[in-house]
């Protein structure tokens, strides 16, 4: 029988903190320059070219990664992930049914509903209860409220799926696999850019091309990003910006 209690125990692992590295850690997120996302992609990369002609668990693989990564980011939020994308994904296939261009309308109100209704609670409740609080002369206690990484991507994202739906720009997907690759494409889940839906989706199930040019363009795209990231700007952040806001008045203008 595999021991793996030995194994840990012959390279001198500690359990428990090799699993700290793989849970949601409140006072670390996961970020693209840090040093576990790199190996974690680098471990993603081999099994994405396992799975390079295989679309459907290519597809099932990049979701389940992107959800892990939006997980060690944001925590147990990535459920509002998957509530958008579920939501969203049936009411796109409501409104291409419906004849009805009033209940259409009423359709595309319920997806925007859930996402700016999201958006703004977690995003605005505080900002807009001390702004009323000063016009009304009240008191506003401001609320705890964690703020989901990428909340505005995603959610916006998503929003251009249904409406892309509604103007017939686009036919709604009939897997709800499809769309959650779609809105949780982790590359640009946490930072953006928002990508419109008629834009990326008939891209999904396209075979994969890759020249050496674009491997070449990607893989310097790639550096100089994190370059600018944990070079450039870490050391502008922590030797200016964070000075000066920690102490303000010691600073003229």
């Amino acid at each position: 029988m595999w021991n793996i209690d030995g194994l840990f125990s012959t390279l001198n692992i500690d359990p428990e903190r090799l699993r700290s590295v793989f849970i949601y850690d409140p006072q670390a997120p996961m970020i693209f320059s840090s040093g576990i996302f790199l190996w974690l992609f680098a471990a993603f990369m081999l099994v994405y070219l396992v799975l390079q002609h295989r679309a459907t668990a290519r597809l099932l693989f990049v979701t389940l990664f992107s959800y892990y990564f939006y997980y060690k980011s944001s925590g147990t939020y990535f459920f509002l992930l998957g509530l958008v994308t579920v939501c969203d994904f049936f009411i796109a296939r409501l409104i291409v049914r419906e004849p009805v261009p009033l209940l259409r309308k009423a359709w595309v109100g319920v997806s925007l509903s859930i996402n700016l209704g999201l958006l703004c609670y977690f995003k605005y409740t505080n900002f807009l209860g001390t702004f009323l609080a000063s016009l009304t002369g009240g008191l506003f206690e401001p609320l705890d409220i964690f703020l989901p990484v990428g909340i505005s991507f995603f959610t916006f994202q998503s929003l251009s799926y249904t409406i892309d739906v509604y103007r017939r720009q686009i036919t709604p997907l009939t897997s709800l696999l499809d769309y959650a690759f779609y809105v949780s494409f982790f590359p640009q889940l946490v930072a953006g850019p928002i990508v419109r839906a008629r834009d990326f989706i008939p891209q999904i199930r396209r075979p994969l091309f890759v020249s050496k040019e674009m491997f070449g363009r990607g893989i310097f795209l790639i550096v100089s990003g994190l370059f600018k990231k944990a070079v450039i700007s870490d050391y502008i952040s922590v030797n200016f910006v964070e000075r000066i806001f920690d102490n303000p008045t010691l600073y003229s203008g």
